[in-house]
């Protein structure tokens, strides 16, 4: 049996913050990969370009805001197997915040979307990383307060 290449790559998460509430994203049903399910706002590192860079292009490109970076807190890895590779991936988790006021517009990959607290992320179906990321986030704004 042939064995699938190994892709590896680098993804950029946004857990933005707004009161006492971050952002999730509602995945498409007609995604290829984990269709309906809740996310960070997240995309790929392209090849040479900065993170703070790729983070901010794929915040804008998913939810039309413009975001504030505050600092990177987090870092997890997760492997998706598909049909034709292995893709290995490092996620670094930022925390963010909205530059001034913006109304959200979603990219067709995402079909709704949610400002949650840290007594509601149970309603979600979010991966266990991602519940993980968003609670550091939570306890990490509570100690910059």
């Amino acid at each position: 049996m042939k064995q699938k290449p190994i892709v590896q790559k680098v993804v950029l998460a946004a857990v933005i913050v707004k009161g006492n509430k971050v952002l999730i994203l509602q995945r498409s049903k007609n995604e290829d990969v984990f269709p309906n399910m809740w996310e960070l706002p997240s995309g790929k590192k392209e090849p040479l370009e900065e993170c703070k860079n790729s983070l901010r292009r794929e915040v804008k490109e998913e939810t039309g805001l413009e975001i504030k970076i505050i600092m990177p807190f987090f870092v997890f890895n997760y492997q998706i197997e598909k049909s034709d590779e292995i893709r290995d991936s490092t996620q670094i988790n930022f925390l963010a915040k909205i530059k001034g006021n913006q109304k959200i517009k979603l990219s067709p990959e995402h079909q709704n979307f949610a400002w949650v607290s840290k007594k509601e992320l149970h309603k979600y179906n979010l991966s266990k990383e991602t519940k993980q990321v968003i609670k550091k986030a939570f306890e990490l704004i509570e100690k910059l307060k």
